[in-house]
């Protein structure tokens, strides 16, 4: 693995209070799928881009970092903690490619369940409106686009304001504008405190990003 910041410098020096921390950390499903060790940080207020091919292990990483699945080796903290699948939504976010949402649901219904049902009202129509998704919130999942559920899963992932962002390809499915509106969402969470770490083969999110990992397939 390669690391370098979107204009090819080294990254940061690597500090004890990150709020990602991953040392050697390994899972193959297969002899030639999986993740070859990776040792990473991400600071709080940073947003880092994952890059490689498919098979290099982007989405496994992230699915480790949330605790979604157990390591082979290696050991990671994230939000000052060992990642569990139980850890607050409030603490650590996910946007998986399987995106996750309740079809019996409708849009809104899946976003304000994130927050445990109570959500700041200010902050939930502030995402609605910034990511384009207030004109189709009160439909359900099977009534709208890829691309609009995709926006939706990233309002459900901001709308408790996350100590850590973990992000798997959110602009896979969008046009230029609407993939724009999504990275702008990814940089005010980063300002406004949390640790990004995006998961990406679009340029547009390379280019927005502090610092640049690339990972090798198995």
């Amino acid at each position: 693995m390669s690391e370098v910041d979107a204009g090819g410098m080294p990254g940061p020096p690597i500090e004890a209070n990150e709020a990602i921390e991953a040392v050697e950390l390994t899972k193959m499903w297969s002899p030639t799928a999986g993740l070859r060790p990776v040792s990473l940080t991400v600071a709080a207020g940073e947003m880092v881009v994952v890059r490689g091919r498919s098979g290099s292990g982007k989405s496994t990483l992230l699915a480790l970092l949330a605790g979604l699945c157990r390591p082979d080796g290696g050991s990671a903290r994230v939000a000052g903690a060992a990642p569990t699948g139980d850890t607050p939504w409030a603490k650590v976010a996910l946007v998986p490619q399987v995106l996750g949402m309740a079809v019996e649901l409708s849009i809104r219904e899946n976003i304000v369940d994130a927050a445990a049902g109570r959500p700041d009202e200010a902050r939930l129509a502030g995402l609605l409106e910034r990511l384009d998704v207030a004109p189709f919130a009160g439909r359900r999942l099977g009534e709208v686009s890829m691309g609009q559920q995709q926006r939706a899963a990233v309002a459900r992932a901001l709308v408790q304001v996350p100590t850590v962002l973990l992000v798997d390809e959110p602009t896979s499915f969008q046009d230029g504008r609407h993939a724009d509106g999504v990275v702008a969402e990814l940089h005010r969470s980063a300002a406004a405190g949390a640790a990004v770490l995006v998961a990406t083969h679009d340029p547009i999110v390379v280019a927005a990003a502090d610092r640049v990992l690339d990972l090798q397939a198995v």
